[in-house]
């Protein structure tokens, strides 16, 4: 059985493959509570620009954690959705990053997401859960 890492990092590459344009637009939400669902995720983002296009939560036969890609209408959308990932740090328990940190591996720990909340990067920060 593939774990969320796996799985998410396959339906990404599948995306690509149709849309080169795709990881522009994209970021993934890792370690998101396993009740989570899709509309919860969805009104955390409808605040970025151009709003929620699509995004799709992966879970693995873990009961504990699963993980999320959110593609957004504009790239303008991911960027908005990282700047308020690091504005929210205090109140979700999530890591959030740009769709291209992830399938480069560039996955921070939860210290290095804490840490870089409040920071301007591309990876983003950590949100707490609900």
């Amino acid at each position: 059985m593939q774990n969320n890492t796996s799985m998410m990092k396959q339906r990404l590459n599948e995306e690509k493959d149709k849309d080169p344009e795709f990881l522009k637009r994209t970021i993934c939400v890792l370690e998101l509570p396993f009740v989570v669902d899709e509309q919860q995720v969805g009104n955390f983002f409808k605040k970025c620009d151009g709003g929620v296009k699509r995004l799709e939560i992966i879970r693995s036969g873990a009961l504990v954690f699963s993980a999320a890609f959110v593609e957004f209408n504009k790239q303008k959308g991911k960027k908005k959705a990282i700047e308020l990932s690091e504005k929210v740090g205090q109140e979700y328990d999530v890591i959030i990053l740009s769709s291209e940190d992830f399938l480069e591996d560039k996955i921070p720990t939860r210290k290095e997401a804490s840490k870089s909340a409040g920071s301007k990067n591309t990876t983003g920060g950590p949100c707490k859960n609900q």
